[in-house]
């Protein structure tokens, strides 16, 4: 059944019979959710991230959780690199002042990433891709991540977290969302930052904290900031705090935000459908999963 229209109304009825989901991220399938699928078999998260889904407790019932990163890592690695580059040549800022009509080449001078370190949190799907997108560039590129190890090569060099605060000009974000990496990037990070460096996020909004980010862009700690993701996305529902923060940020030239669109490509759509597809046929024939 395809129900993309599906209202929350409908849904306890379609749940009580359905043994496997396929899902988005429009819909958080809490545990109230999870306990009215009785006959549910596999929940498949047509995506990367998993933070919409108790999967604690599915697992727990013996439901199957699994998701397809390889689908979207190398259109969030490009959009990494996109940002990435345009920061550092001040894309962003000279565009927003020729818009306003003010022709200044001097300011605008920017930096070249074959001189710069690049420090990559989390080294999953995306990571690893990024790592391999970067070398071309020739900059020196640093990988730490919490929960994985041996991955170093002639074109990364795996360190620790330390080393990457110690080195790095640039700082890019690719972990999952959960209680290690909830507001990771806060002012106790940015302060054990030995020089000041560029931020990018293109993991989940709640990975960092946006009041510590506009006080180190203030400080001038951070020298720039690009977000694909906000720990509020529903513009409309905006605590004050939050409005006070979506302000500063989008009024800043220092700061590029674009609508969670890392992974929103026409060709990882696709990808992310065959990727998922092809672990749920291999679980319906050999009842095995492999994520």
């Amino acid at each position: 059944k395809y129900l993309p229209q599906i209202t929350l109304d409908e849904l306890p009825a379609e749940l009580a019979t359905t043994q496997i989901l396929i899902m988005r991220s429009k819909l958080h399938l809490s545990r109230e959710w999870i306990e009215q699928a009785p006959e549910l078999q596999v929940i498949g998260r047509l995506g990367s991230g998993m933070d919409n889904i108790d999967v604690e407790f599915a697992e727990a019932k013996g439901v199957y959780c699994v998701n397809a990163p390889e689908g979207n890592r190398n259109a969030v690695a490009e959009q990494t690199i996109g940002m990435m580059l345009s920061m550092l040549s001040n894309v962003h800022q000279s565009t927003r002042q020729v818009s306003k009509r003010i022709w200044d080449r001097k300011a605008n001078q920017g930096l070249e990433l074959k001189n710069l370190t690049v420090g990559i949190i989390g080294y999953g799907n995306v990571g690893s891709r990024l790592g391999e997108l970067l070398s071309v560039f020739g900059c020196k590129v640093l990988a730490y991540d919490l929960f994985k190890s041996g991955f170093g090569s002639s074109l990364v060099e795996e360190c620790s977290l330390e080393k990457i605060q110690d080195e790095a000009d640039i700082v890019t974000l690719h972990v999952p969302l959960n209680k290690y990496s909830k507001e990771m990037v806060s002012a106790s990070f940015i302060d054990k930052m030995k020089k000041p460096f560029f931020l990018l996020n293109l993991a989940r909004g709640a990975v960092v904290n946006i009041s510590d980010i506009i006080s180190a862009l203030e400080s001038e700690k951070i020298k720039g900031v690009a977000l694909d993701v906000l720990p509020n996305e529903k513009l409309d529902s905006l605590s004050d705090e939050q409005q006070a923060n979506f302000s500063y940020l989008i009024d800043n030239e220092r700061v590029m935000i674009t609508p969670h669109i890392g992974g929103l490509t026409k060709d990882s759509y696709k990808s992310l459908a065959k990727v998922l597809s092809e672990k749920v046929l291999k679980w319906i024939k050999t009842n095995t999963l492999i994520n």
